[in-house]
């Protein structure tokens, strides 16, 4: 073989774009995550540095105005900085410091930047993650949600920690406080390094009266998008894994400025990695929306059959709906559901009876509302007609009932024929996922 000269090589004789090769290489990563954002498995993560439009990130932006506030001249860059600055300690106890923050937010409301206000006009970002104790998250989700928004916090005191009840939770408009939130006592949310390394250590907590240990539960499968957290490295990464505990993959980290040693971590760990937070909006924008109105087309032009379950329901259930389809396809299950099968502009009720006909299992939502619309017209009658026309054709179980807790299956106004098939019972949203483990056990069972 003949020997390669290393000092001939030119860099230009290789012909190639490297923003080109870098962009081929992120598709698939791209294409991913828009999917991940599609299927509602996305949390973001927000941080001090995407909450306002300043080169100073809200949190040193409050520092600079406190120090000045106290007359100190060490110029401090942090909250740890200033509570030890002599100057403060020689007339202010440390802990005055959350009194005059939350004094300062109590007159005060900061103006969230654009880009976190595009990002929060996302509707597939339900709940939100905050590791920044400022309301500036939660005041821009409430424009978006209104009366919906839920705001929950962790505050470092297991009597008063909140947690989520599921993964139907995650659906939910949602601001999660994970280091607290302004307005509490001293030491309930994040200001020092003390707090932080406190709050970090009870999130890594064993004892679940400690963790929310529902919602580290669920984070550890979801796909993290991670914007505006410039931590130090040594930080960035014990947050990380208290969210992520054994499961370090499956996210984005989006940054302005960070180590090159925790990007090199992250990539590792299979995290998308990209320097702009803005231009990461910008694109999960666009994308989603081509990918959807892709979907929409494909729906348009090939409505689907063939799926291995065909929810009906009645509207008044409809949050029990779309739980269920949700639970069972994380299962792994192709499900047909109207609000996301049904094409546009095609003849419903022939796209209904085709997929009803062609679906392998058919599960009837039956509740207290299907006792109360007994003398009303509804489209689920048809299906249920349908369907039990279909059963009585097949030598296996078809019908698979999922049926209110308190309501009367066996003497309910509902077809007799629907009736000698075994019910699955659920007990409230909360119960969903588990009664969907139920039917695909069934539905494996034959």
């Amino acid at each position: 073989m003949d020997q390669i000269n290393l000092n001939s090589l030119d860099a230009m004789s290789f012909n190639w774009d490297a923003n080109v090769f870098d962009g081929d290489r992120d598709e698939p990563l791209w294409d991913k995550l828009i999917q991940q954002v599609i299927d509602g498995n996305v949390i973001p993560v927000v941080g001090a540095d995407m909450l306002i439009d300043n080169p100073v990130n809200l949190h040193n932006f409050i520092v600079d105005g406190l120090a000045r506030g106290f007359h100190l001249t060490s110029q401090p860059k942090s909250f740890s900085e200033l509570v030890f600055d002599p100057d403060y300690t020689k007339n202010n106890k440390k802990d005055n410091i959350y009194y005059q923050v939350n004094k300062l937010f109590a007159s005060n409301r900061f103006p969230a930047s654009q880009r976190l206000k595009r990002l929060l006009s996302i509707r597939q970002f339900p709940f939100v993650i905050t590791t920044s104790f400022t309301p500036v998250v939660e005041q821009t989700m409430q424009e978006v949600w209104k009366d919906d928004l839920r705001v929950l916090r962790f505050n470092n005191n297991p009597s008063e920690n909140h947690d989520i009840k599921s993964s139907a939770d995650l659906r939910k408009p949602t601001i999660y406080y994970m280091f607290g939130k302004v307005g509490e006592g001293a030491h309930k949310y994040v200001l020092t390094d003390v707090d932080m390394l406190d709050f970090c250590s009870s999130w890594l907590s064993t004892d679940s009266r400690v963790r929310p240990k529902n919602l580290v539960s669920e984070l550890k499968d979801k796909y993290l998008l991670m914007l505006g957290n410039n931590y130090s490295d040594w930080l960035f990464r014990f947050i990380w894994y208290s969210m992520r505990k054994n499961n370090l993959g499956e996210g984005m980290l989006a940054y302005d400025r960070i180590d090159d040693s925790l990007i090199n971590f992250m990539e590792r760990t299979e995290t998308f990695t990209r320097q702009n937070p803005s231009d990461v909006i910008d694109q999960i924008i666009t994308r989603l929306d081509k990918k959807l109105q892709e979907n929409e087309q494909v729906k348009f032009d090939h409505p689907e059959e063939n799926m291995d379950v065909f929810i009906s329901y009645s509207r008044s259930d409809k949050e029990v709906a779309e739980a269920l389809y949700d639970a069972l396809r994380t299962q792994g299950k192709r499900v047909w559901f109207d609000k996301h099968n049904l094409t546009s502009g095609g003849n419903f009720m022939a796209e209904i009876r085709k997929a009803i006909r062609t679906t392998k299992y058919f599960v009837p939502i039956l509740s207290q509302n299907i006792e109360r619309e007994k003398g009303d017209s509804h489209v689920y009658r048809n299906e249920w007609d349908l369907a039990i026309e279909v059963a009585i054709s097949m030598g296996r179980t078809f019908i698979i009932p999922l049926a209110e807790q308190g309501f009367d299956f066996y003497r309910a106004n509902i077809p007799e024929k629907m009736q000698q098939h075994n019910a699955i019972f659920y007990n409230g949203l909360d119960n969903v996922t588990q009664a969907a483990a139920q039917i695909t056990h069934t539905m494996n069972q034959d």
